[in-house]
C-alpha cells in the first residue's frame, strides 16, 4: 500500500477516534451551568420611558448577583399595574415553586366558595399526628393545633399569612390535590409535577396575582378577601423589610432545599411575589432564587424590591411633576 493511499485512510479514521473521545471529554467547568440574563419588555411609546429605567436598574442588580455567584438562577418580573407595562429576565425559567402553589391552592377553595357559600359556615378539626410545619426551613408564627376546629376563612388566612403547611394539609382534605390539578388545567397553567413540589416559571406564576388584582378570576368580594390574606403576610426578611410600612404589600414567599437520592442539598430556592400599592403607581414585582445561603437569598430579594421601589417612586414623582407643570405650574 503506497504512503499516499495510507494517510487517505488513516486521516479519516484518528478524526473520527478524536470525535469519540469528545463525546466523553469536556472541561472541567463545562458541566458549571452558569446563570443567564435573558431580559424581555412591553410596553407603548408613552410607557417605554417610564419602563426603561427600572429595566436598567433590575438587569445591573441581576448581573452583581451573577458575578458575585451568590446565586445559581434568578428570575424577576414587574409589571406596572396602571399602565400594564412590563420587563422580565428569565421569566420562563422554571423553579420548584415551593409554598407558592398556596396561592393558587387558596383560589381554587374561594373559586368554589362562590358557588358554595355554605363552605364558609362549615368548621373543619384538626386531627393529624404528623407536624407537617417540621418540613418548613421558615417557621410559621401560628400553626393549627391538634383537635381544634377551624373555619374555612381562618385556615385560609393561616395558610396564607402564616404559610402553615398544617393548615394547606387540612384544606387539601376538603379540596384534594386532584382538584387543584384540574383548576390549573382548567386555566391552561403551564407546570410540572416534581416529586418534591411544582415546577412552574415567574411568567407563568404572576398570572395568579394580576388575576386577583384586576379581578378577571374571582368575583370582587372573593378577589378582596385573597388579597387581604396575602396583605397580612408574616415574612420580615423579603419585600416588607425594605418597602415604607404605610404602603401595602400583598405578597406570598416560598422556600424549599433542594436534596439528592441522598439527602444531600443540591441547592436552596427563595421567592416571593408581591403587589406594592404605591399610591397611585402600583406594582407587581415577582423574584425568584437559587443558590446555597438562604440568607443570602433573603437580601437578594430586599436588595432588588428596595431598588424597584425607588425607582418606581421616582419615576412616579416625576411624571406628577411634569403633569403639574403642563397643566399650570410651568406656565405663566
Amino acid at each position: 500500500m503506497s504512503l499516499r493511499i495510507a494517510i487517505k485512510i488513516l486521516v479519516p479514521v484518528m478524526g473520527l477516534g478524536i470525535l469519540a473521545l469528545l463525546q466523553f471529554y469536556k472541561p472541567e467547568n463545562a458541566f458549571v451551568r452558569k446563570p443567564r440574563l435573558d431580559c424581555e419588555s412591553a410596553a407603548n411609546n408613552t410607557n417605554k420611558n417610564n419602563l426603561m429605567p427600572i429595566l436598567d436598574k433590575v438587569k445591573k442588580d441581576v448581573q452583581m448577583e451573577i458575578e458575585k455567584k451568590e446565586v445559581k438562577d434568578i428570575a424577576l418580573y414587574y409589571r406596572d399595574l396602571k399602565n400594564g407595562a412590563w420587563c422580565a429576565i428569565n421569566k420562563d425559567e422554571k423553579f420548584n415553586i415551593a409554598s407558592l402553589m398556596k396561592v393558587p391552592l387558596m383560589i381554587e377553595c374561594l373559586e368554589s366558595a362562590e358557588s358554595h357559600p355554605s363552605l364558609f359556615r362549615k368548621r373543619m378539626p384538626f386531627t393529624s399526628d404528623t407536624d407537617w410545619t417540621s418540613q418548613q426551613n421558615i417557621k410559621p408564627i401560628k400553626t393549627l393545633e391538634r383537635g381544634k376546629l377551624y373555619s374555612l376563612d381562618d385556615i385560609l388566612f393561616r395558610m396564607i399569612a402564616y404559610s402553615d403547611n398544617n393548615a394547606m394539609e387540612l384544606l387539601l382534605e376538603e379540596f384534594p390535590s386532584d382538584n387543584l390539578d384540574h383548576f390549573l388545567a382548567d386555566h391552561n397553567i403551564d407546570y410540572e409535577k416534581a416529586p418534591d413540589g411544582f415546577m412552574m416559571s415567574l411568567g407563568t406564576y404572576s398570572w395568579f396575582f394580576e388575576a386577583l388584582y384586576d379581578k378577571s378570576l374571582l368575583n370582587s368580594d372573593m378577589s378582596k378577601k385573597a388579597l387581604s390574606y396575602l396583605a397580612a403576610e408574616e415574612f420580615p426578611q423579603g419585600m416588607h423589610a425594605v418597602v415604607p410600612a404605610n404602603v401595602v404589600v400583598e405578597s406570598k414567599f416560598g422556600e424549599k432545599l433542594l436534596l439528592d437520592e441522598n439527602g444531600k442539598v443540591l441547592s436552596t430556592q427563595l421567592h416571593e411575589v408581591g403587589i406594592v400599592l404605591n399610591g397611585d403607581h402600583p406594582f407587581l414585582l415577582g423574584i425568584m432564587t437559587s443558590g446555597e445561603d438562604l440568607t443570602v437569598l433573603e437580601k437578594i430579594i430586599r436588595e432588588i424590591t428596595y431598588d424597584v421601589y425607588e425607582v418606581n417612586a421616582h419615576t412616579a414623582d416625576n411624571n406628577q411633576n411634569q403633569m403639574d407643570c403642563t397643566h399650570s405650574r410651568c406656565h405663566v
